[in-house]
């Protein structure tokens, strides 16, 4: 048998896995690192897809995070388009497709999440797209242009960038939404409203409170029927209605897996030497004092980064406070901390000048801050006043006039 002894393992081929070997190299300059992934791409940055990637703007070796030679010359090596077919922690063995075994001291499993997939009538033909990958980017990018009309289903973050990047691209573009309106779970109805209107004007169509009720050929795509009759001539489709994560491994590791990897303040599982970092850790929150699992950029960096520090011997705890980033046409968006709780939203700013910021209250302490189009200098006294766990009471009309300095309330 081919064993391959390693003191760590990483198992995925993302930021968080990227990020736990850079940590892992500058405190441990001799153990041996060696990073799996199952794309044949080393690791790149996924954010472009949706955005500059697939509207021509970044080149695809402007995606990738290092050039061979860093991994090289860090003595980081890789195993790209590989799969882990069997994880067993208990004996710290990994099996790899190809038939190459390793044995590991620590292991972190950063293998992210895989599209939720349509399941109905023409899933499987050919045109119909879902964005994860370089290469789902590509066929997207291939399949989109001038006189050609996309269908985006779902008006999430994944599906409001690409209904946006594929009309900068000049697609036709509808969107197709189940619930009443857009981003209903978090955002206002007239925030909603902005959003929707603001596309609308770019050339966008929105259909909501509809479903898709089959896909439609013959051959390939040819249209999308909704469940209430309408029928939509396309000639791509593209799914965007969240992500489910990787969990497999873990499960036949026997972790403990709840809507994730659950992991402690130390990004441990439930065996201590597996970690799990970016969109498969089920974490606990110690600003909001909850478990939660995040699925973003700036998640997968700073989780990737504490597993590496954690994974050579430090007792690091989780403490950052969660943050997620957008761009929609020429709307750039922050949002950081929990609306999910809020009781009260105040406007800082005016929606109709397209630069403003919601701030989401609950019993008058601040939670979340949604800021469309503004200046960033005030993110870090927000961001204070979130962990501060400030009470508020009687500012609340100074702090919805943009005037107002908001360092008073430190």
């Amino acid at each position: 048998m081919d064993m391959t002894e390693t003191n760590y393992l990483l198992i995925g081929g993302g930021l968080s896995s990227i990020q736990a070997a850079k940590t892992i190299r500058e405190r441990d300059p001799h153990g041996r690192i060696l990073l799996v992934g199952e794309e044949p791409h080393r690791p790149y940055d996924r954010p472009p897809l949706s955005k500059e990637f697939l509207r021509g703007e970044k080149s695809k070796e402007a995606l990738f995070f290092e050039p061979e030679s860093y991994f090289q010359d860090r003595r980081l090596e890789l195993r790209l388009g590989r799969a882990v077919s069997q994880f067993d922690p208990s004996r710290k063995r990994a099996a790899l497709t190809g038939g190459e075994t390793i044995s590991f001291e620590k292991a972190l499993l950063a293998t992210g999440g895989r599209p939720i997939r349509f399941n109905g009538p023409g899933a499987d033909l050919p045109g119909v797209h879902y964005l994860r990958t370089l290469d789902d980017s590509l066929q997207i990018a291939a399949a989109s242009g001038p006189g050609r009309h996309a269908v985006v289903i779902g008006a999430g973050f994944i599906g409001m960038e690409l209904a946006a990047s594929l009309c900068q691209r000049g697609t036709r573009v509808t969107v197709l939404e189940r619930q009443s309106r857009i981003w209903s779970r978090f955002v206002e109805p007239t925030l909603s409203a902005f959003f929707q209107s603001y596309f609308t004007a770019k050339g966008v169509r929105f259909l909501t409170n509809e479903e898709v009720g089959e896909i439609r050929g013959p051959g390939r795509v040819r249209s999308v029927l909704t469940r209430s009759g309408v029928q939509l001539p396309c000639d791509l489709v593209c799914v965007g209605i969240g992500i489910q994560p990787n969990v497999e491994l873990a499960e036949r590791g026997g972790l403990s897996v709840d809507d994730g990897v659950a992991v402690n303040e130390y990004l441990q599982s439930s065996d201590p030497d597996v970690y799990a970092a970016g969109d498969l850790a089920n974490y606990i929150d110690p600003i909001f004092g909850k478990r939660r699992r995040v699925e973003h950029w700036g998640q997968a960096e700073y989780t990737g980064q504490l597993a590496g520090r954690n994974m050579v011997g430090e007792k690091s705890p989780y403490d950052l406070l969660t943050y997620v980033w957008s761009d929609l046409f020429d709307l750039h968006l922050e949002f950081a901390g929990d609306e999910s709780e809020h009781d009260e939203m105040l406007v800082r700013g005016k929606i109709e000048e397209h630069s403003f910021i919601l701030l989401y209250l609950k019993q008058q302490v601040l939670r979340a801050y949604f800021a469309v189009n503004t200046d960033s200098k005030e993110y870090p006294v927000f961001q204070r006043l979130i962990r501060k766990k400030q009470n508020i009471a009687g500012k609340e009309g100074a702090l919805s006039d943009p005037s107002y300095n908001v360092r008073a309330l430190l």
